[in-house]
């Protein structure tokens, strides 16, 4: 049977074949995100005839919606509801209708999450909706929208901040908190330094193939914290802010992979008490 991931992987090859993009252009004014004629068949390649519920008390998108930099904005997906055993959200779709690749990605949590929460870095190569419909553990989908004035991100040229190849690959984790208190959610920030290369910048060489991060995977003393599967609509040197609950002394350990298949690896042992890095 195939993977969730791999399931993932021909959702967007499928989308990427739709007519997305610079149909509507030239439309400014906010459409009626359950009119959208973008969402309807993202909706019916993703999620078939499933039900979404209104997502108000279970999941909420935060971001500014007119943005500076179209390449690089920030976005925000907060659980309203706690990770426990019984009743937690299993995994996070995160969806900008109007980019090439709709689907930026598909993030999976756990009770050993603490909080489902995800803070990331997006491309816009158009105004669009950005939405994200969280899976609970029983099945059951709640959706969150917002909408975006930022356009012509993924095709922005790339390079901007040249990263030495010896230096791709390089992570590092960044704590809120200046030591970690056992049993309670602790929200970290993992760094890649990677060029995230998207094959639609206007500048980008077409004697090379794209590389970016395609896979991320967070686990603490061996369980898992938050995974995803991503792709070019993440912006450069991605950057990923959720929670982990540690409930004794233990190894934080990132393990990332792009689409060169080159596999990166970076990890630390958390201590209740112990300083941990900041900003």
């Amino acid at each position: 049977m195939a993977s969730p991931f791999s399931r993932r992987r021909t959702v967007l090859a499928a989308l990427a074949s739709l007519p997305f993009g610079a149909a509507l252009a030239n439309e400014k004014a906010e459409p009626d995100p359950a009119k959208s004629q973008y969402w309807t068949p993202i909706r019916q390649m993703m999620f078939g005839d499933r039900q979404l519920h209104d997502g108000k008390d279970v999941i909420r998108v935060y971001l500014n919606t007119r943005a500076d930099d179209a390449s690089t904005v920030p976005v925000s997906v907060k659980a309203q509801i706690d990770q426990t055993e019984s009743n937690y959200i299993k995994q996070i779709f995160l969806i900008v209708e109007r980019n090439p690749s709709p689907a930026a990605g598909l993030f999976q949590f756990s009770p050993h999450s603490g909080r489902a929460q995800l803070e990331t870095r997006l491309r816009f190569e158009d105004f669009s909706f950005v939405r994200a419909v969280a899976e609970m553990n029983d099945g059951k989908l709640y959706m969150a929208s917002r909408w975006v004035k930022a356009a012509g991100g993924c095709s922005a040229p790339g390079d901007r901040f040249r990263i030495p190849p010896e230096l791709v690959g390089q992570m590092k984790f960044k704590f809120v908190d200046e030591t970690v208190e056992y049993n309670k959610p602790q929200l970290v920030q993992l760094m890649i330094r990677h060029p995230n290369e998207s094959a639609l910048a206007s500048d980008f060489d077409e004697t090379k193939t794209p590389q970016f991060v395609r896979s991320v995977k967070v686990t603490y003393a061996g369980k898992p914290v938050m995974s995803a599967e991503v792709d070019f609509s993440i912006s450069d040197n991605p950057s990923f802010r959720f929670f982990f609950l540690p409930t004794g002394e233990g190894e934080l350990r990132a393990e990332v992979e792009d689409t060169h298949d080159r596999r990166y690896l970076h990890r630390m042992t958390i201590t209740e008490g112990v300083p941990l890095p900041g900003g």
